[in-house]
């Protein structure tokens, strides 16, 4: 009989009257698979995952041993592959898991055998989930087991299941391979503990030691604590729930004048004043409230008589979700109080101070001391400085600013303090993660009472206002070069139109001369008009740049799916030719916000970058094509592996007529052109050289306003 053919009803007789269930001739039982999961449990819990795993493991492999025995009573197998395909078929109709067998491979000369397959609807990765959640390794025990004991069994030697993907580790499926355990390789050597037989008695008593040695080691712990506690120069105590004093140790006996055998009578409320009792007694019933630690301040009486401001610090002993009691610490807080006084003296002299900074500006505030050391910052000095408020006070400039910054800084500062003046300054700040800032910085001298205490500066960030009038130099040296080259083009289209027309006339009056295709001389001439024409054409795409270069008109603008269309665009480009001999890899971010631009002059602004990369590569190499969300709207980068741009060349790129390109390959209008075409849709081209070697050009494209917010599904 074939595997296949086996029956669920061949194997199973139900005797309900006799309370039995036979199953492939042995008695068995209905079980809830939560009866094992509850098992499960309990050995993971009580024993450790490693033991419940040799546990179960045994289990399954008993049961498949047994099985394996009874199996050819019933299934008459007609092959040993046939047999053992039944092992299967058997664990499936004892609802353990659907198994779909892949392959048998049995070679008995050697005594090689191998099977593998896959395991659906485990229970056991089922009741794991539900009871322990996704673990990290496969968690099928007992089917690993029960497969390796019914393999042992028909192939008469040692067989160990190996299972490679599981359900109860986020695989879609388990899958598993069955193979000799002599073949199993170094990283499954370690299953072969989980087949062998397991002394719990011997366990049971290793954890008993354990647990005894670890007592041992908590008393000790504790006679540790008690006697630091007992020791420490702080007073400390512990209240029962009721607030009776269980423990005051010996800093807070002395201070108080209370005695060992006084603190069983006394509460909490009984070490304060009469006119803190109420609030000492409302204390406690606050923290079983909030069960939480909580402060309140007390005045005590010492052991002279004399009161003193204390700090009570109490928080609740919890022994499961039940308060057993308290602990807390009472912290003199006289001198903290006196601080307090000084420091409120101290505001008031400070009050001066802070209107001389007023009076100057309300922008980012330092005052260095006449150290030379911060002891002022605003919080918008401290955010430029990269560091909390607090952080910034006794630290020099050069420890929070670039060299070349903290030395202006430093050297204003004793100009200031040698009663020098000086017109205003700038610096760049850099702090940590963030974009570099310029600053301009005005400064003078503090003083009170007539004294110098230090310099007080101001610094103004003009970072955007500097971009605002680079960009506008940008766009005066653009617009004067748009209106000169425009001139140009015009005046040079018109004879170049005439010299391609003649050199074209010319070309067709000579052909039609006779003999003319035999002359060898009329080759000179056919080739000479060629060039004529090809040159005119050139020129005439070099007038065309000039006239695009030089445009001025409304740009209409649409909102567009940037990906669709850089996808598109890529494609088309290919169709064409543009990227032949070019690996040009496409990565979209999943959440792109939709743009407003417009996509004939993106589609040629992004030409252009493409080919300018493909020539910095001389025609081969791999483009990297990136679009990801950026502030505001959308980023597209370009990125090629050529040689990069020299130094001295990045702050020009854009400049019109700037080219590295050899004379005759390029007319510099390119990129500059690039720059004008992000001018008018809103947005920004920025380049550099990347580390790896290569170039970066990226492009800001910004988000449609009225759907900045929302992403493309």
């Amino acid at each position: 009989m074939r595997a296949d053919q086996l029956d669920f009803h061949s194997l199973v007789e139900f005797a309900p009257d006799r309370g039995a269930i036979e199953f492939s001739g042995r008695r068995a039982i209905l079980l809830h698979t939560d009866a094992m999961g509850a098992l499960r449990k309990e050995l993971v819990e009580t024993l450790g995952a490693d033991i419940a795993k040799v546990i179960l493991t045994r289990y399954g492999f008993s049961s498949g041993h047994e099985d394996a025995g009874l199996l050819p009573g019933f299934m008459h197998p007609d092959t040993v592959e046939e047999f053992v395909r039944g092992g299967p078929r058997v664990h499936m109709f004892s609802g353990i898991a659907e198994v779909e067998t892949h392959s048998v491979e049995v070679d008995r000369e050697r005594g090689h055998y191998r099977m593998s397959g896959f395991w659906r609807h485990s229970y056991e990765a089922e009741q794991h989930l539900r009871l322990f959640g996704q673990s990290d390794e496969a968690v099928c025990w007992t089917l690993a087991g029960y497969a390796s004991g019914f393999a042992s069994y028909v192939f008469q030697t040692d067989m160990i299941c190996v299972e490679h993907a599981c359900e109860g580790r986020g695989d879609d499926h388990c899958a598993w391979t069955l193979m000799n355990a002599a073949d199993c390789a170094p990283e499954f050597s370690g299953l072969r503990k989980y087949f062998q037989p397991l002394n719990i008695k011997d366990r049971i008593n290793v954890l008993e030691g354990k647990v005894y040695e670890r007592t041992r080691e908590l008393e000790a712990s504790e006679q540790r604590y008690r006697n630091l506690i007992e020791d420490l120069p702080e007073m400390v105590f512990a209240l029962h729930v009721s607030g009776r004093m269980l423990q005051l140790n010996k800093a807070g006996r002395t201070r108080l004048g209370i005695s060992p055998e006084q603190l069983p009578r006394m509460r909490l409320k009984d070490l304060v004043l009469p006119a803190h009792r109420g609030a000492a007694a409302n204390f406690l019933k606050s923290i079983a409230t909030a069960r939480t630690a909580t402060r309140l301040d007390v005045v005590m009486r010492d052991a002279a008589g004399c009161p003193v401001p204390m700090r009570l610090q109490v928080e609740p002993v919890l022994k499961g979700d039940r308060i057993v009691g308290y602990s807390g610490l009472a912290i003199d807080i006289t001198a903290q109080q006196e601080r307090e006084r000084k420091l409120t003296e101290y505001a008031a002299r400070l009050e001066n101070r802070e209107q001389q900074i007023q009076d100057i500006i309300n922008d980012a505030v330092y005052i260095l001391d006449l150290d030379g050391r911060f002891s002022f910052v605003n919080a918008r000095m401290a955010e430029l400085l990269g560091v909390p408020a607090d952080r910034a006070i006794g630290r020099s400039c050069g420890e929070l600013m670039l060299h070349s910054s903290a030395q202006r800084v430093e050297r204003d500062f004793r100009r200031r303090l040698n009663g020098e003046g000086g017109p205003p300054f700038e610096i760049m700040l850099a702090a940590s993660g963030a974009p570099n800032r310029l600053l301009e910085v005005s400064s003078a001298v503090l003083s009170t009472a007539g004294g110098p205490e230090g310099v007080i500066g101001v610094a103004r960030d003009i970072t955007a206002r500097r971009e605002m009038e680079r960009q506008l130099a940008q766009a005066n040296r653009l617009s004067s070069l748009g209106q000169f080259a425009s001139g140009i083009a015009h005046e040079i289209n018109n004879p170049l139109g005439l010299v391609s027309g003649f050199a074209e006339e010319l070309q067709a009056l000579m052909e039609s001369i006779p003999g003319a295709r035999s002359n060898p001389d009329f080759d000179v001439l056919r080739q000479g008009l060629t060039t004529i024409q090809e040159q005119a054409h050139r020129c005439k795409a070099i007038t065309d740049n000039l006239l695009l270069f030089s445009r001025k008109q409304a740009v209409p603008i649409e909102v567009v799916d940037v990906g669709m269309l850089v996808r598109e665009r890529l494609s088309a480009y290919r169709d064409i030719g543009l990227t032949r001999g070019l690996a040009v890899d496409l990565s979209l971010d999943a959440a792109l916000p939709r743009i407003a631009t417009n996509p004939t002059l993106l589609d040629q602004m992004l030409r252009n970058l493409i080919k300018n990369a493909g020539e910095a590569m001389n025609g081969a190499g791999r483009v990297s094509v990136i679009l990801r969300p950026a502030e505001g709207g959308v980023d597209l980068e370009v990125l090629d592996e050529g040689s990069g741009l020299p130094a001295g060349v990045i702050d020009h790129v854009f400049d019109p007529f700037f080219t590295t390109k050899a004379p005759g390959r390029g007319t510099g209008l390119g990129l500059s052109i690039c720059y004008g075409i992000m001018t008018e849709l809103g947005g920004r081209i920025e380049c550099g050289n990347r580390p790896e070697g290569g170039a970066w050009f990226r492009i800001h494209l910004p988000a449609d306003a009225a759907g900045a917010d929302t992403s493309l599904p």
